[in-house]
């Protein structure tokens, strides 16, 4: 399914049309055309956000923050797309990689503030999952999923992953991207996604086991 249009499904012919036009709009933003800058924000700044939440570990802010680096980031080098992937592809691979520089800087930054990490009854927030205010349902993946106490548990199962294995499985799962796709917006090799998202789904699928059993749907597809 293409969502590059709001998540509706498109006949060949109207993708066909669709990447005509935003290869013309491409150019158009290569050339400094503020027009043509402004419609490719719009239609891809719910996307990018939809990136950054997920690899932001659903913080909102940093979300936000880490987006708007990444859309800079994409606009400030749209000179070095040279129509070889994509266009869209090629933002997937920039906001992926802008929201993981900007997660590792955060975590440096923390080790340096911070000299350990709150123990259980230190007065520690709860789970910011719980209060977080609802994004729109086509950027939150967990709030599809019903009850506190799942969301909780997918977001724990999320969290026990590897970088890499997070990142590619909320790719293929939350984002509905190939395995090609995966391999272009990582630079990871396409048997190093499979492998990652292997172990990824198994771990998940493990974790929760026992919500599988209790709805009877066999767990995470």
């Amino acid at each position: 399914m293409d969502k590059s249009n709001g998540g509706e499904r498109l006949t060949p012919a109207a993708r066909d049309g669709e990447a005509v036009e935003e290869a013309e709009l491409v150019r158009r933003a290569q050339a400094d055309d503020p027009a043509a800058v402004d419609q490719l924000v719009r239609r891809y700044q719910k996307k990018v956000y939809a990136i950054a939440y997920q690899v932001c570990g659903f913080d909102v802010e940093d979300a936000r923050d880490s987006a708007q680096e990444a859309l800079l980031q994409v606009f400030r080098h749209i000179g070095d797309f040279e129509g070889r992937s994509r266009f869209s592809t090629w933002v997937h691979r920039v906001a992926v990689n802008t929201c993981l520089d900007a997660k590792r800087r955060r975590r440096r930054w923390l080790r340096m503030i911070l000299p350990r990490r709150p123990e259980a009854g230190d007065g520690e927030p709860e789970n910011e999952l719980d209060n977080l205010p609802a994004p729109e349902e086509d950027t939150d993946p967990v709030a599809a999923v019903s009850g506190a106490e799942l969301k909780r548990d997918v977001t724990e199962a999320l969290g026990r992953l590897s970088d890499h294995q997070r990142t590619v499985f909320q790719l293929k799962v939350f984002q509905e991207m190939s395995i090609p796709e995966i391999a272009e917006a990582t630079g990871m090799a396409e048997g190093t996604v499979k492998s990652h998202l292997f172990r990824a789904t198994r771990s998940v699928r493990e974790q929760l086991h026992a919500w599988a059993r209790r709805d009877g749907k066999g767990g995470v597809e």
